[in-house]
């Protein structure tokens, strides 16, 4: 069951995150969507999980990029995603994803960006030359990582979007 989280929830979203990635990323994973959960209501961002067993088992957190005032686009920043070892390939993160795209849509938001595996986050619908319209707020280590996935039928044709983006992800060794 897909469900929104709160920070009666970060127990088994550390849990989570420390059973998904090595150690190393976990330490520095996890601190982000502990920070995004317990700023959710102020932040505006979307936290959701699934939950299993009364124990949640994957988690995923959304945050808003700010753009110029005057600009023609919205977009969320996908800045954590976690599912426990022991439930992958059961469908979670496709489910996690599909309800976070519906309910962003629902809310105008115009395309979701992702800094990851373009292997792993194209088979959501991200797609790296789409990303390019969008610059981050940082240099990033690895150019061919950033995604974007249109939510909208907002053309951007050549546009290049630049924005800022919440605490959380104001670290640029995240990038």
């Amino acid at each position: 069951m897909i469900r929104d989280l709160t920070v009666d929830d970060l127990r088994d979203v550390k849990y989570v995150f420390f059973n998904s990635f090595t150690g190393e990323e976990a330490l520095r994973t996890y601190p982000v969507i502990s920070q995004i959960i317990t700023k959710s209501p102020q932040i505006m961002s979307l936290c959701l999980g699934w939950e299993q067993e009364k124990r949640i088992v994957g988690a995923i957190a959304f945050t808003p990029a700010f753009f110029d005032i005057f600009s023609v686009i919205s977009a969320y920043i996908l800045a954590s995603l976690a599912v426990h070892n022991t439930y992958q390939k059961n469908g979670i993160t496709i489910n996690l994803i599909n309800k976070a795209k519906k309910d962003l849509s629902d809310k105008g938001i115009d395309a979701l960006l992702v800094y990851g595996d373009p292997s792993y986050y194209g088979k959501y619908g991200f797609e790296v030359e789409l990303g390019k319209h969008f610059i981050p707020p940082y240099k990033l280590q690895y150019e061919f990582g950033w995604q974007a996935l249109m939510l909208s039928s907002t053309q951007i044709e050549n546009a290049k979007f630049h924005f800022t983006c919440v605490e959380a992800l104001s670290d640029a060794t995240l990038w």
